[in-house]
């Protein structure tokens, strides 16, 4: 049976600076834009099935275990939505080991639920270090001493701009002790700690995936632009008509939040990881999962951003369209070229441009090459923009609820990969 497409509206009215690269996204059939209908047909049923509880080996480290409670998905290709669905529960479980809510008290999983994006916010942070290039106020080649002077404590005075937005800068891979940790007392010891903090290697030596990086982009843009982060943030996705996007600032944690009827939870954190986890209600819900970004009050540039699925549709198609959506130009075409540039030639296996991991099979699977750009989050959340074929894949999920341990969930973020190539005609395999 063929895949009834879902009514969130995404089609923007288009304005006289719409052309041919501004183009606003629409639903149309896989067949329209020269797709195979069938792998997407089948792709609903296929990801639905990894919320079964199995032992899926690996992903769910060898014990019975669904590899997450659901899903909402979006595929574009030539800027029309081929395949938009949701999967699976968002609410279910009453407790870290799974005990079930009773039925009446569980949710089923929709396309306007919102999603804790975890890493996929250092995408956005991203984006909008490429928008202060744009106006002249960041770049790339300086160091970041030079705009934001008390970042050149314990040695780091070398470090560039692009080594921060690269993972290249030197950096652990998270701040210790963490920033909900008893040492701190005050939002101002926490951010002193982050941009003092001293380095793990030499700056320039070694990819090393850390937090730290976009924590301390966070700082620096609020410096040069003289903008607060979320504010900087949101003047984008606002243009973008992005709704559903936001910042959580002060950890609002009451059920009376706007979002929060339509937020998934997260994760029974403090069961899992015992007292010291921040003190909040559980299961996590309305309030960044990620426990340092929580400690910056809901704002941070490694973390803290929410969104839908509609939502980060745009936005991947607003990077296809070469920086521009709407009528409205978020970036310039050859700042979003910065964005499928490799600048980790050095480090093979870890390459990466501004904002995006490239040629990456653990969430492209079979999409992968050099110009397919995407992250991931660890509450379970993926995008990939795949410039090569003209298409974007989004899968927001929370496979960290209720447990964090219970799985990975890289495979089925493969399986999307590889219906999709199916759907192109190619001739690939699953693992």
């Amino acid at each position: 049976m063929r895949l009834k497409y879902s009514a969130i509206c995404l089609i923007a009215s288009c304005g006289s600076l719409c052309s041919a690269t501004d183009r606003t996204l629409k639903y149309g059939s896989p067949e329209s834009v020269g797709l195979l209908a069938e792998p997407l047909d089948q792709l609903p049923l296929n990801l639905t099935k990894y919320t079964i509880p199995a032992n899926y080996g690996t992903p769910s480290h060898n014990v019975v275990h669904p590899i997450q409670p659901g899903g909402s998905v979006v595929i574009g290709h030539k800027s029309t939505i081929v395949s938009s669905f949701a999967f699976g529960n968002t609410n279910m479980y009453s407790d870290s080991n799974g005990t079930l809510l009773p039925p009446t008290e569980r949710t089923q999983t929709k396309m306007d639920t919102i999603y804790d994006m975890a890493s996929l916010t250092k995408v956005f942070t991203a984006v909008a270090a490429l928008r202060a290039i744009d106006e002249g106020k960041l770049s790339l080649d300086k160091t970041v001493a030079s705009y934001l002077p008390e970042f050149a404590a314990n040695g780091k005075s070398n470090i560039t701009v692009l080594m921060l937005l690269t993972h290249t800068s030197g950096f652990a891979p998270d701040p210790l002790p963490g920033l909900y940790e008893p040492p701190y007392k005050t939002m101002e010891q926490r951010v002193h700690a982050i941009i003092e903090h001293k380095l793990e290697n030499a700056p320039g030596s070694t990819y090393t995936y850390s937090d730290l990086n976009f924590m301390n982009l966070r700082f620096l843009l609020e410096k040069v632009t003289k903008t607060p982060f979320e504010e900087y943030v949101h003047s984008f996705t606002r243009d973008l008509g992005m709704t559903s996007t936001f910042f959580n600032k002060g950890n609002n944690q009451s059920p009376n939040f706007h979002y929060y009827a339509r937020m998934a939870p997260t994760e029974y954190q403090i069961e899992v990881l015992g007292g010291a986890e921040p003190k909040r209600p559980q299961p996590v819900r309305g309030t960044v999962h990620d426990e340092n970004a929580w400690a910056l009050g809901g704002v941070s540039g490694h973390a803290g951003l929410f969104s839908t699925a509609g939502d980060v549709a745009i936005f991947c198609q607003m990077i296809l369209n070469n920086g521009t959506y709407g009528g409205k130009q978020i970036l310039k075409p050859k700042t979003v070229d910065l964005m499928f540039t490799d600048f980790n030639t050095a480090f093979p296996g870890n390459e990466h441009s501004i904002g995006f991991e490239l040629n990456q099979n653990y969430f492209s699977g079979p999409m992968a090459n050099m110009l397919a750009g995407g992250h991931t989050g660890f509450t379970g959340t993926t995008l990939v923009v795949d410039r090569a074929s003209d298409t974007f894949m989004v899968m927001l999920a929370h496979r960290v609820y209720p447990n964090r341990n219970w799985a990975s969930n890289n495979i089925v973020r493969e399986a999307v990969g590889y219906w999709v190539a199916r759907s192109l005609g190619r001739d690939v395999s699953f693992p």
